[in-house]
């Protein structure tokens, strides 16, 4: 299984918006890129899109940035995994028509794909946030 470079960024921006949500203020892209080690050349275009699917929105001026539109737990990792070009699974079996490996194959994605949409931004902030043993105060 292959994860592309631009699925793991915006999974780490989409985190790293998810641990600052509720707050309304927004969070600049140069934060975003600094916490989760995200390149800001491709960061800029993943938020963009992230914008115009509906996932982000931008506030303009000097106190700008970005704001999670959803909560966390409304977002699943397969619906970005998905937005932004699915899972890229090994071709390296040659594919015969009918043959039980092209089904047990499938199965394998299958798997990958239910596993996935089981999992939200709620879930992946509350174990980093476990992980790093940051508190959250929530009123």
């Amino acid at each position: 299984m292959k994860i592309s470079a631009k699925i793991d960024y915006a999974c780490r921006a989409i985190l790293e918006l998810a641990l600052h949500w509720p707050v309304a203020t927004p969070l600049q892209a140069q934060k975003i890129a600094k916490r989760q080690k995200v390149p800001m050349k491709f960061l800029v275009h993943i938020l963009i899109d992230l914008k115009e699917s509906g996932y982000v929105d931008s506030i303009r001026g000097k106190n700008g940035g970005y704001v999670l539109l959803k909560k966390p737990a409304d977002v699943k990792l397969s619906d970005i995994v998905r937005h932004f070009g699915g899972l890229g699974f090994s071709e390296a079996v040659p594919k015969t028509k009918g043959h039980v490996m092209d089904a047990m194959w499938q199965e394998v994605q299958a798997s990958v794909h239910r596993a996935l949409e089981g999992i939200n931004f709620e879930d992946i902030r509350n174990k980093y946030m476990s992980q790093s043993k940051t508190v959250s105060y929530d009123i």
